[in-house]
C-alpha cells in the first residue's frame, strides 16, 4: 500500500505527480471549453519541470480526443422548468 502513497515518495516524484496534475486539469479545461491559458499554468511550474508539464499536456490532449466535448449532449443540463 505504501508504493501508492504519494507522502511516502520523494519530493521530486511528488512534483511531478502535481505537474501531472496541472497537465490534466488544463486538458480537461480545454475540452469542456473552460477558460484556461496553458502557458501561464506552464510558467506556475518548476523551472526543471515543465518540458515534463508540455508532455504531459498533450499527452492529455491526446486522451481528450477520445472523449466527448463540453458541447456534447451528455453534459448538457436538463431545464426544471420544461418538465
Amino acid at each position: 500500500m505504501s508504493d501508492r502513497n504519494i507522502a511516502a515518495k520523494s519530493q521530486e516524484e511528488r512534483d511531478k505527480v502535481n505537474v501531472d496534475l496541472a497537465a490534466s486539469g488544463v486538458a480537461y479545461k480545454e475540452r469542456l471549453n473552460i477558460p484556461v491559458i496553458a502557458e501561464q499554468v506552464a510558467r506556475e511550474q518548476p523551472e526543471n519541470l515543465r518540458a515534463y508539464f508540455m508532455e504531459r499536456l498533450r499527452h492529455y490532449r491526446q486522451l481528450s480526443l477520445q472523449l466527448p466535448k463540453g458541447s456534447d449532449p451528455v453534459y448538457q443540463k436538463e431545464d426544471i422548468a420544461k418538465k
